[in-house]
């Protein structure tokens, strides 16, 4: 039973940062395309906002994974 509750754990938290990265790739696509034809500059703003975005994508998955792969306080 205790695998299971792991399994549902990690398993929400996946989903969690799947959502979150989707989130975040289209706020990165929203705000470049706001701040292009808003504050236009002699670079595309996509360019900006996708970097961060694909960076938070980055460490939403790092926390993810490290946290499925640590040791629960009940499996000590």
């Amino acid at each position: 039973m205790l695998l299971m509750a792991n399994f549902g754990r990690a398993f929400s938290y996946l989903i969690a940062a799947q959502v979150q990265a989707v989130s975040l790739i289209l706020f990165g696509y929203w705000g470049g395309k706001w701040l292009n034809e808003n504050h236009p500059v002699n670079f595309s703003w996509y360019l900006v906002t996708f970097t961060v975005a694909i960076l938070g994508v980055a460490q939403t998955f790092y926390v993810v994974i490290k946290a499925a792969l640590s040791p629960s306080k009940s499996d000590t």
